[in-house]
């Protein structure tokens, strides 16, 4: 049997409840009986469930609140340079309904942003004058240093870090664009040195695109001390399904001197891009790449090979290189007579 006197008058008026009519009896009668059982019980349980806290609740308990602190109004020039704690954790002793009630609904305890040095134990005891029968016996931390400095204004550009995945054959035709690609942010002097831009931590993951992005970017700012302009931007990009194509282009020498004359074994290279299948058409007209060899690059060599450079100069199209070949060309350097 439990030592918990409650446990026990519960247990006696469950196994009244729960006893069923004895031989002989009338079923009525024993309802009845069993009934009435259940009710004395009942009151005498709720009798000795009030006895027990009228007890216990006068009596002296110790519990420990973490109130939060709030900081006072800061001048509108003005910021803060650390971080203040977000609570401060108070120590009580007294009785039961008071604690109870502090427990659920902590109070505020100011902090006055006009003393460099604030003492939390008297804010504390201040703010515990209204609950009678309760004592503050401990405050961590006991004291809070306040620092300002003027406040400067600075605008960032914004960078967000992205992961896309596309299906087979598709891919971006430009860079994404973001809107606004800058924010304003706000702080101390000492906390602005170090904004030049303003990173995202999270990174845009998206797999299986096939069609235009267009995303809304939440902005996280994860430092109290700072205030930013935004809190989301957006993100969009052009998608295109692309096709191959190739172009075979002659190799030139760049900074030849004069007099020099360099050619190349075989004379030109084949060029595979892929192209967004709505430029596929235009292209077809233009070459977009150059091919050259720095004169530079064949002083240097022994080997009698080179590795040609490839730039793209049709710029307004979106193309990407896949291959080219030869990787390597013989060259012979014939000079004017």
């Amino acid at each position: 049997m439990s030592d918990n006197p409650i446990q026990n008058i519960k247990d006696r008026i469950l196994s009244y409840v729960k006893k069923g009519t004895k031989p002989g009896e009338d079923d009525d009668d024993g309802k009845l009986v069993t009934k009435e059982s259940a009710l004395v019980f009942v009151f005498a349980y709720v009798i000795a469930i009030s006895l027990w806290f009228a007890v216990n609740l006068n009596g002296i308990f110790n519990i420990t609140v973490n109130m939060p602190l709030e900081v006072g109004d800061i001048p509108n020039d003005l910021a803060l340079t650390d971080n203040l704690p977000e609570f401060v954790e108070v120590s009580l002793t007294g009785t039961a309904l008071p604690l109870i009630n502090l427990y659920n609904n902590p109070p505020s305890i100011p902090v006055d942003v006009d003393e460099s040095e604030v003492n939390l134990f008297n804010q504390v005891r201040q703010q515990m004058n209204s609950y009678q029968e309760v004592e503050v016996s401990k405050v961590e931390p006991i004291l809070v240093s306040v620092n300002l400095e003027n406040k400067i204004t600075k605008k960032v550009p914004v960078r967000i870090n992205w992961d896309f995945e596309f299906e087979s054959r598709f891919g971006l035709i430009n860079d994404p664009v973001i809107s606004p690609d800058s924010i304003t942010v706000t702080g101390a002097a000492s906390q602005m040195n170090e904004v030049t831009e303003w990173v995202i931590d999270d990174t845009l993951q998206i797999s299986g695109i096939k069609d235009d992005i267009s995303e809304v970017v939440s902005i996280t700012n994860d430092n109290p001390l700072l205030s930013i302009s935004l809190n989301e931007l957006s993100l969009t990009a052009n998608v295109s399904e692309f096709t191959e194509d190739e172009v075979s282009v002659y190799i030139r020498t760049r900074n030849l001197p004069r007099g020099q004359n360099i050619t190349y074994n075989p004379s030109s290279i084949v060029i595979k891009y892929d192209v967004p299948l709505e430029q596929f058409s235009e292209i077809q007209n233009e070459t977009p790449y150059v091919v050259y060899v720095p004169y530079r690059k064949i002083l240097e060599d022994e080997t009698g090979f080179v590795t040609p450079d490839i730039e793209l100069i049709a710029t307004k199209y979106a193309l990407k290189l896949r291959s080219f070949q030869p990787k390597a060309v013989a060259y012979f350097s014939v000079v004017d007579q």
